[in-house]
């Protein structure tokens, strides 16, 4: 018989299942005790479940003494021979990390590559060895569980299609199906910014909080939106391309075709060349320009100061559209901030509308670099973490 909101038995189990194995892959070893009140399940339903869930060889469970008294409460652990291989495919260097259930980074590894377009044939090949050294370098018996990829460009959501990544020079190509095909294994892949709200929502500077925007600068500047707690993705996936939003219509003209988009005043090549840099130095050379402007360079100083009001223009029409609770920083934005923070807030607070700066708490990215890295593992554990029934097999 259906419960009395309609749901059948089999849909409660499993949506059970869920719970418990999505509350331990976030927060760690947990007792039964806590995910009996967490849940609000008895007992042996608790304790069914996790049963079940050591069949299927999701968890284990160990025997603990709580608060050093009393009766000794199982510990239900998640089992990090589960694992998620996650890449991140950056500007001028990929990432590939093995990551187990529970979100502990057991291995990791980085290729630098120069910055400029990249064939994708020869981007899903070296993304391919990297997998294929991470996983053969592990030891002990894991079962992997997927792929996941962070790109920086609009991915289409049916199917990953990467339909834009101006970084990379990529227009309409299937990475995914390459890489999946490349592998024998499958592979998701979605927008680092989108990925990256996932993490810092899930591990990072937005646990907590159900309305984040993320935003991050490197080159361009990429956005990621949770909104009561679900990402915003808009109709096919596109949502969140802030980096070309207009906020000066006298310039300068933009690579989009459009005049005074928000990347033309606060990407990280803008802040070296008004420093009187070289463009293409990356992270390194833009806490270089922040060390000469804190050490009285006048035209380092300068440019921090510019780019930091810019930060703030662009932050205040994220807030006004979009209400978050709290605003998290990535990648230039973020060294930016740090540098200038009272700078950025006093031009996010200029002429801000019905959302005030004091509802909107700005942070930087705990997770640093890595968010999207992070975000792309939890994309991968996606499916069984929504399904843990559907686990495949050790392969």
């Amino acid at each position: 018989m259906p419960t009395p909101t309609g749901v059948g038995t089999e849909e409660l189990r499993r949506a059970n299942l869920r719970a418990i194995l999505q509350t331990v892959h976030t927060l760690g070893p947990t007792t039964r005790a806590v995910l009996t009140k967490q849940l609000g399940l008895n007992r042996s339903t608790i304790g069914a479940l996790t049963g079940e869930l050591q069949s299927l060889g999701l968890v284990t469970e160990q025997t603990a003494v709580v608060g050093g008294r009393g009766r000794p409460s199982h510990l239900v652990v998640p089992s990090e021979d589960n694992v998620v291989v996650a890449v991140d495919v950056g500007v001028d260097r990929i990432a590939v990390a093995l990551v187990g259930l529970g979100g502990e980074v057991l291995d990791r590894r980085t290729r630098g590559h120069q910055r400029g377009e990249h064939d994708v044939a020869h981007v899903v090949e070296s993304v391919a060895q990297m997998i294929e050294e991470t996983l053969a370098a592990s030891s002990g018996h894991l079962r992997c569980l997927g792929v996941g990829v962070a790109v920086p460009g609009a991915v289409r959501a049916e199917d990953g299609m990467v339909r834009f990544a101006p970084n990379l020079g990529w227009v309409e190509e299937p990475f995914t199906e390459l890489l999946s095909t490349r592998l024998d294994r499958p592979v998701s892949t979605g927008n680092d910014a989108n990925l990256g709200v996932l993490a810092e929502h899930v591990r990072g500077a937005a646990v907590g909080f159900s309305d984040v925007a993320y935003l991050s600068a490197s080159v361009g500047i990429g956005g990621g939106f949770l909104v009561g707690g679900r990402p915003l993705t808009g109709a096919s996936g596109y949502a969140g391309e802030v980096g070309h939003m207009q906020v000066d219509g006298t310039g300068p003209d933009c690579r989009c075709g459009a005049v005074g988009c928000w990347e033309t005043k606060v990407g990280e090549n803008v802040l070296l060349q008004r420093a009187g840099r070289l463009a293409g130095g990356g992270p390194e050379a833009v806490a270089e320009v922040i060390a000469a402007a804190r050490a009285g360079e006048p035209r380092a100083a300068e440019a921090v100061n510019d780019v930091a009001d810019w930060c703030g223009v662009g932050i205040r029409a994220i807030v006004n559209l979009f209400n978050p609770e709290v605003v998290v920083l990535g990648g230039s934005l973020a060294q930016v901030w740090r540098a200038a923070e009272a700078r950025v807030v006093d031009s996010v607070q200029r002429n801000t509308l019905l959302s005030p700066r004091g509802d909107a708490a700005l942070r930087s990215a705990a997770l640093g670099d890595d968010s999207p890295l992070i975000g792309a593992a939890e994309l991968a554990f996606g499916p069984v973490l929504d399904h843990p029934q559907a686990v495949p097999q050790a392969v």
